[in-house]
């Protein structure tokens, strides 16, 4: 029998990695990129509304219940996930695509340390070696061990990595009080707002339907993301969920491979072993 914990996590990372997907497929159709991240938060927003307003109702009685400081939370949410979207594209434009792939699983990092000053999670010695093993897997996935130079664009990477995380420890934060459906449409409305702001200040044209169905699809995967990280989060650490979301690489290494003629690596695939059995590891730690 699959714990809770284990299956909210898998299926938020591969929401994860379907969301990177279609982006990618709607980068290669011509989509700019800025365009693109504003399109994909509105419609998971929209996506989350009407799953909520429809389908799952019986919340809507606990949104009155939420109290002041709930909001400002929820809002605060909405606000690191927008920037963290924000500051990863604007870095990939600086830099290259294999710095951005490995950089932006520094959020283990980063959730790590936040979620021992913030939620009071443990850190110890075999969760420090695991971590490091996951990292030696995600290099070798992401970089096929290729060298990293730094570029300008890999501190605003890193700082939307610092974003990420710090989204996910609000998140956490805010379940000890609200319900996960209410925190999800809550997080992806108030970051739909933001990326309506965005688009005034940086003119785009956020109505085109250019390449909308793909759009869609990538929209309604990072809602799922959302639903499910929120369930995941509320029963598990943080730090054990982004070493679930590790196997995000290895997903769409073989999407890649087998819808977009990518190719793999003798080195990714020892990568892709790493982090299984990183996986596996995990599971035997306390969390």
């Amino acid at each position: 029998m699959v714990s809770a914990k284990i299956l909210y996590s898998l299926l938020a990372t591969f929401s994860v990695a379907l969301a990177i997907f279609f982006k990618k497929i709607a980068l290669l159709m011509g989509v700019p990129p800025f365009r693109l991240l504003l399109q994909f938060m509105i419609i998971a927003a929209l996506i989350i509304n009407v799953n909520l307003f429809l389908f799952q109702r019986k919340f809507l009685i606990n949104i009155k219940k939420i109290k002041s400081y709930e909001w400002k939370m929820i809002f605060l949410a909405g606000l690191f996930l927008f920037t963290a979207y924000l500051a990863s594209t604007f870095g990939l434009r600086f830099t290259t695509s294999i710095n951005y792939s490995f950089l932006i699983r520094s959020s283990l990092i980063f959730s790590s340390i936040l979620s021992y000053l913030f939620l009071g999670e443990k850190m110890y010695r075999e969760m420090l070696i695991l971590i490091f093993i996951f990292f030696l897997g995600v290099y070798l996935v992401s970089t096929a061990g290729q060298l990293i130079i730094p570029h300008f664009g890999d501190l605003l990477i890193l700082a939307g990595a610092l974003f990420f995380a710090s989204f996910s420890i609000t998140q956490k934060l805010i379940n000890k009080m609200v319900w996960p459906e209410l925190i999800s449409w809550g997080v992806l409305s108030s970051s739909a707002l933001y990326s309506i702001l965005a688009s005034f200040l940086l003119k785009i044209d956020i109505l085109s339907l250019d390449s909308i169905f793909i759009i869609l699809l990538a929209g309604t995967c990072e809602a799922l993301v959302i639903v499910f990280m929120n369930q995941a989060i509320r029963i598990t650490s943080v730090t054990y969920y982004y070493m679930m979301t590790m196997l995000t690489p290895i997903i769409n290494g073989f999407l890649g491979i087998i819808f977009l003629k990518e190719s793999f690596q003798l080195v990714q695939v020892l990568g892709g072993i790493i982090l299984i059995i990183s996986v596996i590891l995990a599971q035997r730690l306390k969390f």
